[in-house]
């Protein structure tokens, strides 16, 4: 009874007192390094009871890119005028004097060109630098997205996205500057020079170049949605056998504290899907973010071209209304390039929140 006592006593002693901190939500700020000042400025706080708003901050981060972007909408508009401005004086000096057909078609085409020129490689600037910084935010997400869906039990599920989603971001990052950003160079250069000589091997070798640039972002998103869907099911499955057969192992070969050990576990991988949750529903906001002003900003100048196009169709020459159409048809190549890597990030962002649930 003694010996109870002075042990009870020295607990006592030994013993200080311990404050519990209520930490609700995440810490942010590993999440939003590297991002660009408007990127970040775009992004919500999560509210100090942990809880973020998915919606509605979905819906500021629209509103906020949509005001970023007036001074786009007023410089598509200028170089939309501009163009049809030419067109249209092509056509009338075309009308004036039937003698020079052809230095007028050329005149034109070098005059559109030469508009659209500066834009056009601001515009490419723009993608290539969106592109990269996708993919480059991509390497701060996917390893806590990783060890957060690792935690949660899904061992083979989180190294099998993790290893996917950076082998194709890589893959397309690198199609991207290496052979579509040069083929389209090459699309609007054969553009130009069909306008001018008005060659239909020209017009074929153009839409041929096209068609590939196309289809070889379809081929790489369809390759990649086909091995995350196959991944995830095949991983998925494995990993709930494996967390379901732990769980009874545990349970029944730890005696008299093996049900408890079981249960913590089930309440420890329950915090690691919630902390998966959160950092994935931040990590796709970022991810929509950086590259939703460049998209808006690329889609307005593709959206008036595609207008241009239309109008200097009803009173511009034939060869300048296919010269600004592949203008706008380049600019649409470049808005599937930015919304191909958004997509792709997106796309495995919401692979490792639904495994192992």
């Amino acid at each position: 009874m003694r010996k109870c006592t002075l042990v009870i006593l020295l607990i006592f002693l030994l013993s200080s007192t311990v404050y519990a901190e209520d930490v609700t939500g995440i810490d942010t700020e590993p999440l939003t390094q590297g991002l660009s000042e408007d990127a970040a400025d775009l992004l919500p706080e999560y509210a100090s009871d942990g809880t973020l708003d998915f919606w509605d901050s979905l819906k500021n981060i629209f509103f906020g890119s949509f005001l970023s972007i007036k001074d786009s909408y007023v410089s598509a508009l200028k170089l939309c005028a501009i163009l049809l401005g030419l067109a249209t004086l092509c056509a009338v000096a075309q009308i004036s004097s039937h003698q020079y057909v052809d230095a007028i078609t050329i005149a034109g085409a070098l005059g559109i060109t030469v508009a659209v020129a500066s834009t056009f490689q601001s515009m490419i600037g723009l993608a290539i630098q969106t592109v990269e910084d996708i993919t480059n935010y991509s390497a701060c997400l996917l390893p806590v997205m990783a060890s957060a869906t690792v935690m949660s039990g899904g061992v083979a599920s989180g190294s099998a996205l993790y290893a996917g989603t950076v082998m194709f971001s890589q893959l397309l990052l690198q199609l991207i500057s290496k052979l579509l950003i040069p083929g389209v160079f090459i699309y609007l250069l054969i553009a130009m020079a069909e306008a001018a000589l008005s060659s239909e091997m020209l017009s074929e070798i153009r839409e041929f170049i096209g068609w590939l640039i196309s289809k070889t972002l379809r081929i790489i998103m369809y390759i990649f949605i086909g091995y995350m869907s196959i991944t995830g099911v095949i991983s998925g499955t494995s990993d709930a056998a494996t967390l379901k057969a732990t769980k009874a192992a545990v349970s029944g070969m730890i005696p008299v504290v093996g049900n408890i050990v079981s249960d913590a576990s089930e309440s420890l991988i329950a915090s690691a899907m919630i902390l998966k949750s959160s950092v994935g529903i931040f990590g796709m906001l970022a991810v929509i973010a950086i590259c939703l002003v460049p998209f808006l900003t690329v889609g307005t100048h593709y959206l008036m071209l595609k207008v241009t196009a239309a109008v200097s169709g009803t009173v511009g020459l034939k060869p300048h209304v296919k010269l600004i159409k592949s203008f706008s048809t380049a600019m649409g190549y470049l808005l599937a390039m930015c919304g191909a890597c958004a997509l792709l990030l997106l796309i495995s962002t919401v692979c490792f929140l639904k495994v192992v649930q």
